[in-house]
């Protein structure tokens, strides 16, 4: 200890160190040295506290020894050093937070626990001192920093905690058939590499986190088969990479969202089973990669849009079970497996 309050007075020293100050001086002197007096006491003070919070912290010996040097956190949860004299001269922040890594295992516990971990029929290695890339249903990186967390068919009982937000690296998130209650908590949002989120077959309820409309490289969205409500979040079309969107059986309402249709990459799209109100949009006819559309068993009105016969991929659609009038696109009819229950329009009409 006493080497580092050493260091400590040798900051003093060499921080409060200065040129002579000329015998007269004028009032305007006076004040303009009165002010970079502060501000060289405040630059001390920070430089003192800083390197004071690095001892408690217990920063190993530095690689440079001329260096006085603190530990702070990188985003990838590996340790930086930063000389003390390089961070008081440009006033930087100095971060002594818990790292990234540090924080995941903290949303792992949190899973564990509000979902009753000890009652899940796999639960090999959680809570222990194991890196959590040995925990069941957990993957990692190199970094260490969790990718995958497949814990689907499990036994989950309880809500999904907030702090599976600070999963910043993860990739898949595969939590159906778990038994998951209550709301999808809008901090899954964060996951901005998600790439497939399935949280299908549970007893979820509340509406669908326009929070989710933020993830740029989710692919998969499956949420079918809970208890989910309201309309459906216009955001959801900001999903740029989304190929299938699964929100069947569950008990929405509203009318479909037209910002759908700028979902390019869509191939699959299945609403049926809902309380869904209103007509198709045309904006679905600029889905030109869709695959599969199953609209069937709400309560859509109105008149088929022309706009359909735009989906030459197009291989099946299902559209009965709802109050749909006039014909399907003759451009569809080699195609299509279709289940509407109504018949092709002459080809004058298209």
């Amino acid at each position: 200890m006493v080497k580092y309050f050493l260091i400590v007075a040798f900051l003093l020293l060499a921080l409060t160190g200065c040129a002579p100050q000329a015998e007269t001086e004028s009032e305007a002197d006076k004040i303009a040295a009165g002010v970079s007096a502060t501000l060289e006491a405040r630059r001390i003070e920070a430089a003192i506290s800083a390197t004071l919070e690095a001892i408690a912290t217990s920063t190993p010996a530095p690689t440079r020894p001329t260096d006085v040097v603190i530990v702070t956190n990188r985003p990838d949860g590996g340790d930086s050093w930063t000389p003390l004299a390089t961070a008081v001269g440009t006033h930087k922040t100095v971060s002594a937070g818990p790292a990234p890594a540090h924080l995941e295992r903290e949303a792992l516990v949190s899973l564990y626990h509000t979902t009753e971990g000890s009652s899940w029929n796999l639960s090999d290695n959680w809570l222990s001192d194991k890196p959590v890339s040995e925990w069941f249903g957990v993957t990692t990186d190199s970094n260490g920093r969790v990718t995958e967390l497949r814990l689907r068919h499990n036994v989950l009982k309880g809500e999904l905690p907030p702090e599976l937000g600070s999963l910043s690296n993860l990739r898949i998130l595969s939590l159906g058939g778990t038994g998951l209650s209550g709301e999808i908590p809008g901090e899954l949002g964060n996951l901005t590499n998600l790439v497939e989120l399935w949280l299908w077959g549970n007893e979820l309820s509340g509406e669908i986190p326009p929070e989710l409309g933020n993830l740029a490289n989710l692919e998969v969205l499956d949420l079918n088969g809970n208890r989910l409500q309201g309309e459906i979040p216009p955001e959801l079309g900001n999903l740029s990479s989304l190929k299938q969107l699964r929100l069947w059986e569950n008990e929405l309402n509203g009318e479909i969202p037209p910002e759908l249709g700028s979902l390019a990459n869509l191939e699959s799209l299945g609403l049926s089973w809902n309380q869904l109100s209103g007509e198709i949009p045309s904006e679905l006819g600029d889905l030109t990669k869709l695959e599969w559309l199953d609209l069937s068993n709400n309560q859509l009105a109105g008149e088929i849009p022309m706009e359909l016969g735009n989906l030459s991929n197009l291989e099946e659609l299902y559209l009965f079970g709802n109050q749909l009038s006039g014909c399907l696109p003759a451009s569809l009819q080699d195609q299509l497996i279709h289940e509407a229950d109504l018949p092709y329009c002459p080809a004058a009409t298209q």
